[in-house]
């Protein structure tokens, strides 16, 4: 199975600035992997067996190589890096049709697994979009997989319970936070890694027209943000106990239905 892992580096912190166009400034905050995306990669080493394949792709600043090895080291067999100054201050579309880009241009993959969202925005439309470029089918907010053959067994999160799906492969999965626990690198795999070159791309190697980059080819704009801390919510208050236990399981079952 030839698998392909889309990575997003995201602020290591909250306290982040923005620079006069609402962007997040990374050149100078420290990144980590997005949880998510943490868990894709690990069920993706866990799932290519002895003869599958595993790539991980990602798109930002040059200084991601040596992140990128960290995940070599990992698990994952090759490192793809799309970086280039006309991507900078992307939103999801624009971020989609670069990766997009890059999985055509890397070839075909029997599955594409994404982290269902991405903590600096938590959008979640990056995988969707993904799928429909490709015209494949996409299954979202995954928590469980396991091969079987050409199909995939998923297990997935909904808002009112669980549905366990049976998905023909070539499929996109976008897997949840903390699903699967990425394994630490070993010994063997470090060395590995440091003698592994990282792939890289820019708009031109995509065939990617400035206008198609960043901000230019962007279809939304940030054009306000505010700071609010979160307050009491509204709604009676109650100080009987049994009243309010009666209020509470009113409220559960509206909501189950």
């Amino acid at each position: 199975m030839r698998i392909l892992v889309c990575m997003k580096a995201v602020p290591a912190t909250a306290q982040v600035r923005v620079d006069e166009q609402f962007r997040l400034e990374r050149d100078g905050a420290s990144l980590q992997w997005n949880i998510a995306d943490e868990s894709a990669l690990e069920a993706a080493v866990r799932l290519k067996g002895q003869t599958g394949s595993v790539t991980v792709l990602t798109m930002g600043p040059q200084k991601l190589e040596e992140p990128l090895r960290d995940l070599l080291a990992r698990g994952a067999d090759h490192a793809v890096l799309v970086t280039d100054p006309l991507m900078a201050g992307a939103d999801t579309y624009a971020t989609a049709e670069a990766l997009l880009s890059a999985v055509k241009a890397l070839g075909e993959f029997n599955l594409i697994l994404c982290g269902r969202r991405a903590l600096d925005g938590e959008t979640g439309q990056v995988p969707g979009m993904l799928a429909a470029g490709l015209d494949r089918p996409c299954v979202t907010n995954v928590e469980q997989l396991s091969a079987e053959e050409d199909y995939l067994m998923l297990r997935r999160r909904l808002e009112n319970g669980i549905e366990v799906l049976r998905a023909q492969l070539p499929v996109v999965v976008s897997v949840c936070e903390y699903s699967y626990l990425l394994r630490l690198p070993g010994i063997m795999g470090m060395r590995r890694a440091k003698q592994q070159q990282i792939q890289r791309l820019c708009a031109a190697d995509l065939d990617l027209p400035a206008h198609a980059c960043g901000l230019k080819g962007s279809l939304t704009r940030v054009v306000a943000m505010s700071e609010r801390f979160p307050g009491l919510r509204k709604g009676p208050k109650q100080t009987d106990i049994a009243v309010g236990a009666a209020e509470v399981l009113k409220l559960c079952r509206e909501v189950v239905g």
